[in-house]
């Protein structure tokens, strides 16, 4: 029986702690996503002709955002079918649905850029309507509009209790980016200034983040199973579907 035919409603609590241990548990897939994704793009960038150098980094962020999706991936196997897939069999399934978690990204990105000209408040209700687009798009196949849509129909009536969820998340990350800047900080004492020029600092700052890339993606497809379970009833669909199939009588 899946893992989701257990959940229940969650507080925002209870869904970043089941995010972390997923998160502990599953270190070394995440971390093999984050690295195939991250780190090429990061070590080639500085190698590279300015011109080329640009395109590197535009690929790299585009990759950025549907490692996303490929985190949203992961943990929905292990959700739903209680599997533990390799990278490759994640990046197989995300497919061409990659590029839908990129516009996804950028939209909801937009809207909450937009948000933030009128009065700050409707960025904060764009996020609320948008933190389960990017899992929608990955994991049900949805097209850009639609997983969107899908996320803002999850989210309704439940705008606080995602807004506290993803504050406790920048909470945790803000604690960690402390973490980061001693480590940071030791390492350019270590270097020694006049050694450390900003491609250097890029390089190191970028690969410092790489274990802490996938966290956003497991609290965020942890909170979208979280409002199924609210919405869709998700874990009595999934009870249901474990139950045995009676034979058929025989004429």
């Amino acid at each position: 029986m899946s893992q989701l035919a257990h959940t229940r409603p969650r507080s925002a609590t209870e869904i970043i702690d089941a995010a972390f241990g997923f998160y502990r548990a599953r270190f070394g897939d995440l971390l093999v996503v984050s690295v195939l994704l991250i780190v090429p793009p990061v070590l080639l960038a500085p190698l590279a002709p300015a011109w080329l150098s640009f395109l590197i980094m535009l690929a790299g962020n585009l990759m950025y955002l549907a490692g996303q999706g490929a985190i949203a991936i992961l943990v929905a196997a292990a959700i739903e079918r209680n599997e533990s897939i390799t990278a490759g069999e994640v990046f197989r399934r995300l497919g061409r649905r990659a590029g839908t978690v990129i516009l996804v990204s950028i939209a909801s990105a937009l809207m909450m850029m937009i948000g933030f000209v009128f009065f700050i408040v409707p960025a904060f209700i764009a996020l609320a309507w948008t933190a389960a687009a990017v899992p929608a798009a990955a994991i049900e196949g949805l097209s850009a509009g639609a997983a969107i849509t899908r996320s803002r129909e999850l989210a309704r009536g439940r705008i606080g209790h995602i807004l506290v969820t993803m504050l406790l998340v920048w909470l945790i990350l803000a604690a960690l980016g402390f973490g980061f800047l001693i480590v940071f900080t030791m390492l350019v004492a270590t270097l020694g200034t006049s050694a450390v020029t900003s491609p250097i600092i890029g390089m190191i700052v970028q690969l410092l983040l790489v274990p802490v890339f996938p966290l956003v993606g497991v609290v965020a497809t942890t909170l979208y199973y979280d409002l199924r379970v609210r919405s869709d009833g998700a874990d009595v669909a999934a009870m249901i579907d474990a139950l045995p199939v009676a034979p058929a009588e025989s004429a």
